[in-house]
């Protein structure tokens, strides 16, 4: 746990995360006494629109830990640098949910436990685990309560790896899953972490 104010510092990188779409780095441009200004969050041609009063989740990547929090948006600016005005937290917890870079990636994944077997479509990526829809035949995977593998193929390079289910969420009555990668090689995690790095470029 930290406070708000000790780590949300001016030129501080933080992550946004706004319902289901993928995170997005941003900077701390400005902090005032009740809330913080971040730049326009943009990912190659992507920007992230936000609105008055939206709520949104904010992190931080620390050498201690991951911290994030959920705040809202309180000023829409209109230079580059004071784009977002956000509330500033009070307290933000320490999370292992984003302890490696996320980058947002569309591929299909190849599931199989024993005889059965599930396709589903990535949503995003870490070198600790991905975000994928919860398709019928994957729900079949996870009731078998057996092992379970996945395939898939980013920027070329090809994966297997062993997973195990860590969440399962709905946003907008769509079903996600999240797995965790298990028994993963030092040469498999540096391989997933370079790439999640260039995809975040």
């Amino acid at each position: 746990m930290a406070k708000g104010k000790e780590i949300i510092t001016p030129k501080q990188k933080i992550i946004l995360q706004a319902d289901i779409q993928p995170p997005f780095n941003a900077m701390v441009t400005e902090v005032e006494s009740d809330y913080f200004w971040i730049n326009l969050p943009k990912e190659g041609n992507q920007v992230l629109v936000l609105q008055k009063d939206q709520r949104v989740k904010v992190g931080i990547s620390l050498p201690q830990g991951f911290y994030q929090a959920e705040t809202m948006v309180d000023i829409l600016g209109t230079q580059n640098d004071k784009f977002y005005g956000l509330h500033m937290p009070e307290i933000l917890l320490d999370s292992q949910e984003r302890r490696f870079l996320r980058a947002h990636h569309s591929t299909n994944v190849l599931f199989w436990s024993g005889s059965l077997q599930a396709q589903s479509a990535l949503v995003n990526f870490s070198a600790g685990g991905m975000m994928v829809y919860l398709v019928p035949e994957l729900e079949e995977i996870l009731h078998s309560k057996q092992p379970i593998k996945a395939q898939m193929q980013i920027d070329d390079f090809p994966f297997e790896l062993d997973v195990k289910l860590a969440w399962r969420k709905h946003y907008d009555n769509i079903p996600f899953a999240g797995f965790q990668f298990i028994n993963l090689s030092s040469r498999l995690q540096g391989s997933l972490t370079l790439l999640s790095v260039r995809l975040n470029k």
